[in-house]
């Protein structure tokens, strides 16, 4: 097996000594600069990769780590006293090793450029000193201690580490840190480059960097840093901090890439973006701190990314899901990760499946900052698979998100002005998406166009639940068994919970906000709203209207929910649904008790105001009914507590082939001058033949 170093100028080998005497060598090393770096990995558009897209396929609820086939027991490495090193010249050479042999290194050994060759078989120790300027070539077992290494000594042949645990110094690998030059940034990448891509051929599996704080550009035209090998895990420590060196290119750097890869582990550090390095706020280079592109088994973890001109994280994949060679990214952990402030988005997912994102914090992504402006769509998570339609209306997945679990997450605003930043964003994907147990301050979570979403016992405040879009409604092929419970909802200032499009299921939820919930909200087009969905016993509290629907609403179930109204209210409910055909749209609202304090009356509920065409209001506990219009109206078997001055049931107009049979209605005639029914019309108002109000209405006056 051959193990061949990049082409850099690394200069001697650890060789060491003799057979039986052990040797002594010292030196300190001095940054070296201009160092030649490795070739660059595929482009980032190739074969119908995406630069900043993903995709995948299906998965399933629960995920396990993955394996890298490493154990990580011991304490962080502490690189704050530097590797001491012993620059006393040694006064012995490498020549007559014999095979099978031990050399410790104790001085320091310059080999003036040599290629040595190294018999089978033998093992270089650290014990203070250091190979430089030269090769080693060893010719088969060769054994080789990683404190040997360094930036001017090349190794060659079969060889490998004593311990597949490598820790990085950087001032032995042309690292200079502070502030530094765009050539002095790029040469760090080659740096940090050439050691890991050492270490790996060498059969490390762990790369520990300590004490680092320093600018990298990157290399290519992609100006990718470090790339990650399969089978390797980068630990980095609170004292490690990879800073991105502002760039002239359409790209800036990506920190870490991982890509086309296999069991990789990336912990702990910062990863410094350089949003806020340009001088001006718009049109920067487009960077991200991290990202995945076709990975396998990769864990992210105790990784603190911010500050990106783009994405925190992207994972995505090499190529478009209809390509014969594709492999999506998959079996991916984030785990206690912070995400801050990236420009567009602090993590991203754009292709990949059985991917779990867990106890992270993320905080203002897509916020605008001092220094530099935000990007669409500006949140703290995205998935977002690329797909199109063509004039025939027929999809193209480019890219496919599927079994996504994001839990024990918090995500918060610093400052709850900042509305058009932060939030989960889940806009296409395929199930199981699972979002659960997540802590949310100003910032919530929403889906567009996808299957089996499951939101359950997060607690979101200041900030409500968008549980699809109008655009989507009546679309049972793409959108369906989305399922939301569990959750509880804190929104004074908005609505708790908007449901639109098709096939969600709202259920066992605490919703507060000025509107509890909404139905069918956010077309123009009426004709679009809300369908296959069912509200069931929710505690709703409102201060405006406890459940609202528009536009049209079909198959839809209002049942079993308690909705209390808060002091100032107008409406317990606002009913609408601009529904046309001649058939039954099933819009059913059934079984709830609403309650409020808006008058002595014994529930204190302000009124339900009902405009809606083909809608069942049965079985209901509620206050006084206005009816504004619509047709196909059912008011039947509800109890209605009227409130003190109020009409039990009141036409405010007509509304056609509508029945009123079998309520029990309270009105207060005698504690109000007012004279009050229980049901009529108001002045002006006539109601048509259609209108069916049945004599077996109970009427009680107190």
């Amino acid at each position: 097996m051959q193990k061949n170093t990049p082409k850099l100028l690394f200069f001697s080998v650890i060789f060491l000594c003799l057979i039986q005497a052990s040797f002594i060598s010292c030196s300190q090393d001095e940054d070296l600069i201009d160092l030649v770096g490795l070739e660059d990995p595929d482009d980032e558009t190739v074969d119908g990769s995406d630069g900043d897209n993903d995709g995948n396929s299906d998965g399933s609820d629960d995920q396990d780590t993955p394996d890298l086939g490493e154990t990580d027991n011991g304490p962080d490495f502490d690189s704050s006293e530097g590797l001491k090193i012993d620059n006393t010249p040694c006064d012995y050479t490498l020549d007559g090793i014999e095979s099978n042999s031990t050399l410790e290194i104790a001085c320091r050994m310059d080999l003036g450029g040599q290629t040595i060759t190294v018999p089978s078989g033998v093992t270089f120790v650290f014990a203070g000193g250091e190979i430089i300027n030269g090769t080693l070539n060893f010719s088969a077992q060769g054994t080789i201690d990683g404190d040997l290494l360094n930036k001017d000594l090349t190794i060659e042949g079969d060889v490998k580490l004593d311990d597949p645990i490598f820790q990085f110094y950087p001032e032995r690998w042309d690292i200079v840190q502070g502030d530094v030059n765009l050539q002095r940034a790029k040469d760090n990448s080659f740096g940090i480059q050439d050691a890991v891509d050492l270490v790996h051929s060498l059969e490390g599996d762990t790369f520990e960097i300590d004490k680092l704080d320093a600018f990298f550009h990157g290399k290519g035209g992609f100006n990718y840093n470090i790339v990650m090998p399969s089978n390797f895990h980068l630990k980095m420590t609170s004292n490690t901090h990879l800073r991105t060196f502002p760039s002239l290119d359409e790209y800036s750097t990506f920190l870490i890439m991982i890509q086309g890869v296999e069991n990789v582990k990336v912990s702990g550090g910062y990863l410094h973006g350089d949003r806020d390095l340009y001088g001006r706020k718009d049109n920067l280079p487009r960077s991200h701190t991290m990202k995945i592109k076709t990975g396998v088994n990769v864990v992210i973890e105790n990784v603190h990314m911010s500050n990106a001109t783009q994405d925190g994280l992207a994972i995505e994949s090499n190529r478009f899901t209809y390509d014969p060679d594709y492999i999506g990214s998959n079996n991916i952990l984030i785990k206690n990760c912070v995400f801050d402030s990236n420009s567009r988005i602090n993590l991203t997912i754009t292709d990949g499946r059985d991917i779990t994102v867990q106890g992270c914090t993320f905080i203002d992504g897509g916020v605008d900052t001092q220094y530099s402006n935000s990007m669409a769509p500006s949140c703290n998570l995205n998935i977002e698979p690329h797909r199109s339609r063509d004039s025939s209306g027929n999809l193209t997945e480019y890219q496919r998100v599927s079994n996504v679990t994001i839990r024990n997450n918090v995500q918060y605003l610093r400052d709850k002005e900042n509305t058009k930043a932060g939030g989960f964003l889940l806009s296409h994907g395929y199930g199981p998406i699972i979002v659960e147990n997540n802590e949310m301050t100003y910032c919530g979570v929403s889906f567009h166009t996808v299957d089996g979403v499951v939101i359950r016992n997060n607690e979101i405040t200041g900030a409500g639940i968008n549980a699809g879009s109008a655009e989507t409604y009546d679309r049972e092929d793409f959108v369906f068994g989305n399922e939301i419970y569990g959750n509880k909802v804190v929104y004074p200032e908005g609505t708790a919970l908007n449901i639109a499009g098709n096939g969600v299921l709202a259920r066992d939820n605490e919703l507060e906000g000025t509107v509890g919930v909404a139905f069918g909200a956010g077309s123009t087009d009426s004709s679009m709203g809300a369908s296959n969905c069912t509200l069931s016993n929710n505690i709703i509290r409102a201060s405006s209207r406890g459940i609202r629907t528009t536009n049209t609403v079909k198959n839809v179930t209002i049942d079993g929910n308690n909705i209390h109204m808060l002091p100032g209210a107008n409406f317990s409910m606002s009913l609408g649904n601009d529904w046309s055909s001649s058939s039954s749209a099933n819009f059913v609202v059934s079984n709830n008790i609403i309650s409020g304090n808006k008058s002595n009356s014994s529930t204190g509920a302000p009124p339900s105001l009902i405009g809606a065409n083909s809608i069942d209001y049965t079985n209901n506990d509620s206050g006084d009914i206005q009816i504004n219009g619509g047709r196909n109206i059912n008011v039947s078997n509800n109890v209605i507590d009227a409130n003190i001055g109020e009409h039990g049931i009141l036409f405010y107009d007509d509304a056609p082939n509508s029945t009123i049979e079998n309520n029990s209605i309270t009105v207060y005639t005698s504690q109000t001058p007012l004279n009050v029914q229980c049901i009529t019309q108001a002045n002006g108002v006539s109601l048509s033949s259609s209108v069916n109000i049945s004599n077996n209405n109970s009427c009680t006056e107190q």
